[in-house]
């Protein structure tokens, strides 16, 4: 188990109520959890096929150079969720945090995600 199995781990935990944080914000914890375990999991991704300077590079960047070196529907996949998870992460008063439904939904995805980016060995070079 590696610290972003840690992270997800700890996530899905919150969303079953089996660990507690200030009134109001577990909701908000765990999309912050979530994009963490994503953003690490990508950082070991670069590792492991010989690219680390990748990861030093912003995130951005990094989801569209991800287009180049995985298939285009985890790229794809991985662009959205990190979009999705990043615009839940900013707080405006005028708007509703993240529904359980959408945190679970996040929650699997990044597993989908994740499983699909470690089977992953190196480029698509086709």
């Amino acid at each position: 188990m590696t610290g972003d199995d840690d992270l997800i781990t700890l996530a899905d935990r919150l969303l079953r109520g089996e660990v507690q944080v200030a009134q109001g914000s577990s909701a908000r914890t765990t999309v912050f959890l979530l994009r963490l375990a994503l953003e690490r999991e990508l950082d070991a991704y670069w590792d492991r096929i010989g690219l680390p300077v990748l990861s030093r590079n912003p995130m951005r960047a990094q989801l569209l150079c991800l287009t180049e070196y995985a298939d285009l529907a985890t790229a794809t996949s991985a662009r959205s969720l990190w979009g999705q998870l990043s615009q839940a992460c900013h707080y405006h008063s005028y708007e509703l945090s993240p529904a359980s439904h959408e945190l679970r939904r996040w929650h699997t995805e990044l597993n989908h995600l994740v499983a699909r980016l470690r089977r992953r060995q190196g480029p698509d070079r086709g």
